[in-house]
């Protein structure tokens, strides 16, 4: 290459996109939420078995395996990892299913807590939370700061 000549790439070495960051901290603030979830658990056995109801191991385990998918993931949207949208999708989705599976089967009536309902509007959150996450992964700027590194 000659001194002065500029070279094109088809995508630039843009550094990452604000919107994948902000996704990028709230994965890390779920993760570390489960991590809590996973700690607490621990410290707090003794009490957790005198309660009626589940096993502390559900909380223990269910911590561990978010925190563990979590944290990977949060590191692979900061360094825009290849593989990281996909498994962003899959994350999110799985987390909404495990949201509500735990709703519907681990309360005493999942659907209308207290008399009122926030029904819909959880509903509406998990929807607006999911098509956000994949608009956001599928902008060309997104979609650029993953592929850079492929």
């Amino acid at each position: 290459m000659t001194q002065g000549q500029v070279t094109s790439t088809p995508y630039p070495q843009a550094g990452r996109p604000f919107r994948v960051t902000l996704l990028a901290l709230g994965v890390l603030i779920i993760a570390s939420l489960n991590l809590l979830r996973l700690i607490q658990a621990v410290v707090q056995w003794d009490f957790l078995v005198s309660l009626p109801g589940f096993s502390p191991l559900y909380l223990a385990v269910s911590g561990f395996i978010w925190a563990a998918t979590g944290f990977p993931l949060v590191w692979g949207l900061w360094l825009g990892r290849p593989w990281a949208p996909r498994a962003t999708q899959l994350f999110s989705v799985g987390y909404v299913l495990y949201f509500w599976l735990d709703r519907v089967f681990l309360t005493d009536d999942p659907l209308i807590p207290a008399g009122s309902s926030n029904l819909f509007f959880l509903i509406g959150l998990s929807v607006v939370v999911l098509v956000l996450i994949f608009c956001i992964l599928s902008t060309p700027r997104s979609r650029a700061f993953f592929r850079r590194n492929s």
